[in-house]
């Protein structure tokens, strides 16, 4: 949306509420597990659309991070697709580590 339009921050509140202990928060681990789908789509576009160029090493990380969590969990591997070569490399060094993470959040209850 950021890159069609134009946003304007506001540095204020425009909504408070409360926390639900039953919310979608507290059960984000279950909706990853249950819904990967969306969530791989979300950051497949952005590294098959963007190469991220001028983007923070935290925030590549966190991007990759998440695309090899999910696509671990759709069984969907390809770095063909993935703009850039700094992010090619940067999924190749983090694959191993990902893939053994994404195990271990899979199975842990």
């Amino acid at each position: 949306m950021d890159l069609k339009y134009k946003m304007k921050c506001i540095n204020k509140p425009l909504m408070i509420c409360d926390y639900k202990e039953d919310g979608y928060t507290k059960n984000i681990r279950k909706v990853f597990k249950e819904n990967p789908y969306g969530h791989f789509a979300y950051f497949k576009e952005i590294l098959e659309q963007h190469d991220m160029r001028g983007i923070s090493l935290k925030k590549r990380l966190y991007v990759m991070k998440h695309y090899i969590l999910f696509g671990y969990l759709t069984k969907q591997y390809n770095i063909g697709n993935i703009k850039g070569i700094e992010n090619k490399i940067l999924y190749i060094l983090l694959f191993i580590p990902g893939m053994i993470k994404s195990y271990y959040f899979k199975n842990k209850q």
